[in-house]
C-alpha cells in the first residue's frame, strides 16, 4: 500500500501492478520473456498509479504478485481467476490445480489484498471521508491481431455517475481517443474490485485503462498522471455536492 493515510476523495487500486512469481511456483513454467509480457502484469500501471497517489493524496492498494498466479480483479471462485493459458500462451504451472492448490493462492494472495481494501474503505466511511474507488490498468495496443485505437478507456457498470463525467473530461482533452467500456467492459468480468469495494457500499467508482505503449517511460507516465489528475478532479467537481457524502 502507498499513502495509507491519504485524505483525498479517491481510493486507488492497481490489481495487476506486479509480475512477481515466487520461486516456489517455478515461474509457472514460463520463459523469462513471457513473464515480462502483458499477460503477467499491466506494464506501466503501478508507476502511473503511484504518481496519481501523490498528486491526489490518494491511498493506493496494489498487487505484489503476478496476475498469472491469481487475478485479483476476478471473484475468488471465478474460473478465470487462475488461467491455464493467456493470449494463446500456455501457463503450465496453472494446469490441473486441485482445490488445495487453488485455496493456497486464494489465502495467500486474494484474501489479504481485498481485506486490506475492505478495512481501508470502511475506515474512510467511518471517518466521514468522501470516497470514490478508481482502479488503474493498462492494455496492449494490439490484441489477437486487432489494433486498439483508444488511448484510454473508462469502464463502469450499474452506476455510471463517475464514469460519465470522467469520459466527458477526457474527451475534452485534445487528441485523445477515449473508449466507453472499451477496450474492456463489465461483460468481460473485469469490474470485480470496483464493484466489491465501491458499488457494493454505494460508492461511486470506475476503472481506467491506459494503452501501455503510452506508458513506456517515466516522462510518459508523469504526463498521463497529470492528465488523469486533471480529468478526475474535473469529474469530482462536476459531481459536487454528490461527492461530499459517503456512501450514497
Amino acid at each position: 500500500m502507498q499513502n495509507l493515510h491519504g485524505r483525498g476523495p479517491i481510493v486507488l487500486i492497481c490489481e495487476h501492478a506486479s509480475r512477481l512469481i515466487p520461486d516456489q511456483f517455478d515461474a509457472l513454467g514460463l520463459s523469462p520473456s513471457d513473464q515480462a509480457r502483458h499477460i503477467a502484469w499491466d506494464l506501466g500501471a503501478l508507476g502511473l498509479a503511484g504518481e496519481l497517489s501523490v498528486m491526489l493524496d490518494a491511498p493506493l492498494v496494489h498487487a505484489t504478485y503476478s496476475r498469472l498466479l491469481l487475478d485479483l480483479n476476478r471473484p475468488i471462485d471465478a474460473t478465470d481467476s487462475i488461467v491455464e493459458s493467456s493470449e494463446g500462451t500456455a501457463v503450465p504451472g496453472n494446469v490441473g490445480l486441485d482445490a488445495a492448490q487453488r485455496e493456497l493462492r486464494q489465502r495467500r494472495i486474494y484474501a489479504p489484498f481485498h481485506a486490506e481494501l475492505d478495512a481501508l474503505v470502511d475506515r474512510r466511511i467511518g471517518s466521514g471521508l468522501p470516497t470514490c474507488v478508481v482502479s488503474i490498468h493498462s492494455f496492449t495496443p494490439r490484441y489477437h491481431g486487432i489494433d486498439r485505437p483508444w488511448h484510454v478507456g473508462v469502464i463502469s457498470r450499474h452506476d455510471r455517475s463517475l464514469a460519465d463525467v470522467l469520459l466527458a473530461a477526457l474527451r475534452a482533452e485534445p487528441g485523445l481517443c477515449v473508449g466507453d467500456n472499451l477496450p474492456y467492459g463489465p461483460q468481460d468480468g473485469v469490474f470485480h474490485s470496483v464493484e466489491r469495494h465501491g458499488e457494493a457500499r454505494g460508492l461511486r467508482g470506475a476503472m481506467i485503462e491506459v494503452r501501455n505503449d503510452l506508458l513506456d517511460d517515466a516522462q510518459a507516465r508523469t504526463r498521463w498522471a497529470q492528465t488523469l489528475r486533471r480529468t478526475l478532479e474535473a469529474a469530482l467537481r462536476a459531481m459536487e455536492p454528490a461527492t461530499d457524502r459517503t456512501p450514497r
